[in-house]
């Protein structure tokens, strides 16, 4: 699904009328692609964009893994059932869930939607 989104982003690039480094939510992935390859985003093959969204993904959640670890869970101490937490980027994050896996299921998911938002 992400290449098929780097395809997308690739083949809307193409058709804008104007230099996708100025659209507001495209040109810092414009610019990304420019350090990453050093040449003009514009060059390069659908297949590239879908290759550096991908890498740039996983960076993105690799150096929050990095940066501030990984959500965690326990046995919730104010009751039944178990809480799933973290801290950064933004705000703290709990959630209350009644198994250790959905609870840290669930902290996993806010924790990436931050990392990528």
């Amino acid at each position: 699904m992400i290449r098929k989104l780097g395809a997308a982003l690739w083949a809307l690039a193409q058709a804008l009328p104007y230099e996708p480094a100025r659209d507001p939510d495209l040109g810092p992935f414009h610019t990304y692609l420019r350090q990453r390859y050093g040449q003009d985003p514009l060059t390069l093959t659908y297949e590239e964009w879908a290759e550096a969204l991908l890498d740039l993904i996983a960076e993105r959640i690799a150096e929050g893994w990095d940066r501030y670890g990984a959500p965690s869970a326990a046995r919730d101490p104010e009751g039944e059932g178990f809480v799933a937490s973290f801290e950064g980027p933004g705000e703290p994050f709990a959630v209350r869930a009644g198994s250790k896996r959905e609870a840290y299921r669930e902290a996993r998911k806010a924790w990436v939607k931050r990392l990528l938002g």
